[in-house]
């Protein structure tokens, strides 16, 4: 299906699918680079800053999967681990040039000189959160049909996000002596499942409007005779 959204003579559901998908691939980039930065309330870490776009990811891989099924969702999400290594390797060439300010070359290589254990690790969370998400999104999809689009997606959500949550936060973070940006034990443990929870609901306020997105792209397949 990949080779139909790259061609000139595509019809509009595979141009909307396309818009999703380029959203959901820039998505899975900008996250990592935001989710270095951690919200505290009174001194306590509570969330990572990457949740100001984790949800519009999964929002976008759940309708991506709602109207072209796992096998797609899952090789978008390989596609934006592939654009993480890519992004990761030239912010490493960038750093290694010497720059004319030391202390913004200080300062740019603090924020995004763990890049690559951070990209690491989020590919590994994510294949694994992603392939959770899709894996019940099209299965629950098969039972039920077009019912229950609010479940499913929710259902899938809290699943993979936990799961991608909890490992991406030890892979990326674990105090391990390798990273000026890492937590403490204590935040590892936490973390994941505020973030998780804080995702979760945010996807259940933001629903609504990616089911009417999803049903709108599944109507203009039919009309494109493509269902």
């Amino acid at each position: 299906m990949f080779d139909k959204l790259f061609t000139l003579d595509i019809t509009k559901s595979y141009k909307q699918i396309l818009v999703v998908l380029f959203c959901f691939l820039i998505g899975s980039v900008m996250q990592n680079i935001l989710v270095v930065k951690t919200f505290q309330f009174y001194g306590l870490p509570i969330l990572g800053a990457g949740i100001v776009l984790t949800w519009f990811v999964f929002a976008c891989s759940d309708i991506l999967t709602e109207c072209m099924g796992e096998k797609f969702a899952f090789r978008a999400c390989l596609g934006g681990v592939a654009l993480n290594l890519i992004w990761s390797l030239i912010t490493f060439v960038c750093i290694k040039i010497k720059g004319d300010n030391e202390y913004v070359a200080e300062c740019y290589a603090l924020v995004l000189g763990s890049s690559l254990r951070i990209t690491l690790a989020s590919a590994i969370a994510y294949i694994g959160g992603s392939y959770l998400n899709n894996h019940i999104m099209d299965r629950l999809h098969k039972r039920h049909g077009e019912r229950r689009y609010y479940f499913r997606a929710i259902l899938s959500t809290a699943v993979g996000q936990l799961v991608d949550d909890y490992v991406f936060w030890f892979l990326a973070f674990a105090p391990f002596g390798w990273s000026a940006l890492e937590k403490s034990w204590s935040a590892i443990a936490f973390l994941p499942v505020l973030s998780a929870i804080a995702e979760t609901v945010i996807e259940a306020v933001i629903t609504p409007v990616s089911k009417r997105v999803a049903y709108s792209i599944k109507a203009q397949q039919i009309s494109d005779g493509l269902r």
